[in-house]
């Protein structure tokens, strides 16, 4: 499975991390929110980039097993930090929906991917090889886990500002910005790149929504990244997308 993540990280998604990074490279004692961290692919990608050892990386996921798939990365950096908690709008414990044939797509606390037919079929055929083995019934765990929000997250760790927040919450953004609404109120988060995830049906309207409140918080569009990979054989589409606060000084960008 190891492999196949793999193969989906270098060819399937985008890789904007030297382009993301060049924006806050000269940003001083730079703290990173990596929300949805999984494995963490872009934190290492970022740890490559990145020669400041006064960076400090917040990683969340609600996967029980996130943690274990941390471990190297943690051993080696002690300015990596990991909670297992899903971040949301408000603390409380939540049903998050783990896919079971393959935990790197589709897991989150909306029930978009799963409720897919297309997109489970097709994605459990690719991943498992198995043309016998396509009843959707079983592809999803659910369990409760503990939520929290960023804004109470970063006033219970004394944290005052965000250089980059990286959302990648299969479905569950919007709700994740609610929770940072006070640190987007302060100006407080400087670069977001966050992954939208919808219904084709309901892609723009859900883009337009995010972009629109974002851009009334003074935060300036910069581009779009189409995952074209999850619309092949489903009903779903998604983007990543990266935006920038205006008050953000030029000399770093």
């Amino acid at each position: 499975m190891n492999f196949l993540y793999n193969l989906v990280d270098i060819f399937l998604m985008n890789n904007n991390e030297k382009t993301i990074y060049k924006i806050i490279k000269n940003e001083p004692q730079k703290v990173i929110f990596d929300v949805g961290s999984f494995k963490g692919r872009f934190t290492k990608k970022i740890l490559k980039i990145d020669q400041n050892k006064e960076t400090k990386y917040f990683l969340f996921d609600p996967n029980p097993k996130s943690r274990l798939y941390l471990d190297e990365i943690m051993n080696k950096n002690p300015n990596i930090f990991f909670d297992c908690v899903g971040l949301s709008n408000q603390a409380e414990k939540k049903i998050f929906y783990l896919n079971s044939f393959f935990e790197a797509s589709g897991s989150s606390f909306q029930t978009i991917s799963k409720d897919d037919k297309l997109w489970n079929i097709s994605r459990k055929l690719i991943t498992t090889f198995n043309i016998f083995n396509l009843d959707s019934k079983n592809n999803f765990k659910s369990f409760k886990v503990k939520t929290n929000t960023i804004d109470q997250f970063c006033s219970t760790n004394q944290i005052d500002k965000i250089d980059l927040l990286k959302i990648d919450a299969e479905g569950h953004e919007e709700y994740i910005l609610e929770g940072a609404s006070k640190m987007l109120e302060k100006e407080k988060i400087k670069l977001i790149y966050i992954e939208i995830l919808s219904t084709k049906q309901l892609f723009k309207q859900k883009k337009d929504k995010i972009i629109n409140r974002l851009e009334k918080q003074n935060f300036k569009f910069i581009k779009e990244y189409p995952i074209y990979s999850v619309s092949i054989l489903s009903n779903l589409k998604a983007s990543d997308f990266l935006l920038i606060n205006n008050n953000y000084s030029c000399d770093n960008k």
